[in-house]
């Protein structure tokens, strides 16, 4: 199996308001690289460059305020009408492999990992053991299964998906795993992460636009009170 070789996250901050977002997850996640992305959000009758010439010292001390905090990662501001759109374009052109959501987290002792299926598990797996063999957090795979169906083909994403973990060479009794039948998958998620410091997700669409604020993923990212971790999937 291949694990990546060093895990890139890139973190957007939102640098036109005043309180930066907490990111104190960011400092128990082991040997990962940062990139920093301080995004303006411009209203679409404004010019971008206009908003940069008034505005643009004060985002930037903003962000190298967070920056300062975190280990000086690499910094990207931009001014831009679409957040989403160039949480895209940032993710691809510095290869990030996850982006982070902020949350209330201070530490990293258990990660819940919700798996849809076979889609994105194998670089949903690889960024799970990176943090594993990083740290020494314990992690709940998680799969939810409609009400009627027959519950043998979760069991078995689940035990095989903790048996790929151990190949990595991460410890079976820091791996467990969880299975609901007849639930809403998304209640389910948010509902079980409250009780984890970190909760690590995949995206399964065309873009980033629709993977990490389409409906799925934006509900349960807005609903969650922990930090979010987004496996892209770039395959």
């Amino acid at each position: 199996m291949t694990r990546i070789d060093e895990l890139r996250i890139l973190v957007p901050v939102d640098v036109s308001e005043a309180e930066p977002p907490p990111l104190d997850v960011l400092d128990h996640l082991g040997a990962v690289e940062v990139v920093l992305l301080g995004y303006f959000p411009v209203p679409d009758q404004a010019e971008p460059a206009l908003l940069r010439d008034q505005y643009g010292p004060t985002a930037t001390d903003r962000l190298d305020a967070v920056a300062d905090e975190h280990g000086h990662p690499a910094e990207v501001l931009v001014f831009t009408h679409d957040r989403e759109a160039t949480i895209d374009r940032i993710a691809d052109e510095y290869d990030c492999d996850t982006v982070l959501t902020a949350g209330s987290s201070t530490v990293v002792d258990r990660v819940l990992v919700p798996l849809r299926g076979d889609v994105n598990l194998d670089r949903i797996l690889a960024v799970v053991a990176d943090l594993l063999l990083a740290g020494n957090e314990t992690a709940t795979l998680f799969h939810s299964v409609p009400e009627g169906a027959n519950p043998t083909q979760g069991e078995l994403l689940l035990m095989g998906a903790v048996d790929r973990l151990v190949e990595y060479g991460v410890e079976r009794d820091r791996v467990d795993w969880r299975l609901s039948q007849g639930g809403d998958p998304q209640t389910d998620i948010v509902e079980l992460g409250a009780a984890y410091d970190l909760v690590v997700l995949g995206e399964t669409d065309p873009s980033l636009r629709e993977r990490i604020m389409g409906d799925v993923l934006s509900a349960i990212v807005d609903a969650l009170e922990v930090p979010a971790l987004i496996v892209r999937d770039v395959e």
